[in-house]
Parts: structure tokens; C-alpha cells; sequence
């Protein structure tokens, strides 16, 4: 009787330990984290070696947006008359 209970109890523990690893099997496939590990390694070492690529388009869109504000901020002065850019436009027109 014990040795039949014995038997049993080391079934359902068979059938768990079954159960987890085709569990395990069907997570791994689907998943496949060595696989997801490698391309998010890869796509980290392209974006580290583009970095300076991306600074220098930055810089160069930040210096564009100031030139254009500078150049605005000239225009809207110049359409409205103040004292500190009358020999301004006295030099433009010679």
C-alpha cells in the first residue's frame, strides 16, 4: 500500500516536472531570449558608435533655429523704429 502511494506521488511529481519543462520549452521559443539579447546588444553598439553623428546634427540645428531667431529679431527691430539701430540702418544704406 505504501509502495503503491510512493508510486503514485512520485508520478504526479514526474508529470509536474514534465509539464514545466515543456512549459519552459514553449517560453524559450517563443521568446528566445539569446536571440532578443543579441539584437538589442547590437542596436545599443550602433546607436554608442553614431553618437557623435547625432551631436554634430544637433549642434548644427541648434546653430540653424538661433540664426533664424537672430535673423527675425533683426527684421521685427528694424520694422520698428528705436534709437539704438539708427546707425545700423544708416551703414546698410551706404
Amino acid at each position: 500500500m505504501a509502495n503503491s502511494q510512493a508510486m503514485a506521488t512520485l508520478q504526479v511529481h514526474i508529470n509536474r516536472i514534465r509539464n514545466f519543462l515543456n512549459f519552459t520549452k514553449a517560453f524559450l521559443k517563443k521568446r528566445n531570449p539569446i536571440k532578443m539579447f543579441v539584437t538589442e546588444f547590437t542596436a545599443y553598439m550602433k546607436d554608442l558608435c553614431t553618437v557623435k553623428q547625432k551631436l554634430k546634427k544637433i549642434k548644427f540645428r541648434i546653430n540653424y533655429e538661433r540664426y533664424k531667431l537672430k535673423k527675425t529679431e533683426l527684421i521685427l527691430a528694424q520694422n520698428s523704429d528705436h534709437v539704438f539701430l539708427k546707425g545700423r540702418q544708416l551703414n546698410q544704406t551706404r
